[in-house]
C-alpha cells in the first residue's frame, strides 16, 4: 500500500486540478451566456479609473 501512495496522491491532485479548470470554464461560459457580471458601484469604478488615467 505504501508503494501506491505517490500514484494515489498524483491522481488526487490531477482530479482537483481538473475540477478547478472545469469550474472556471463553466463560470466563463455562464458569464458569456448571461451577459456578464454587473458589479455594484460600477460608475464609481469608472470615475476612479478616469481620475487615475487623466
Amino acid at each position: 500500500m505504501v508503494a501506491r501512495l505517490p500514484i494515489i496522491l498524483s491522481l488526487l491532485g490531477a482530479a482537483i486540478l481538473f475540477a478547478a479548470i472545469a469550474l472556471v470554464f463553466t463560470l466563463v461560459i455562464t458569464s458569456l451566456v448571461m451577459g456578464g457580471v454587473d458589479f455594484p458601484g460600477e460608475p464609481e469604478i469608472a470615475d476612479a479609473a478616469a481620475l487615475v488615467a487623466g
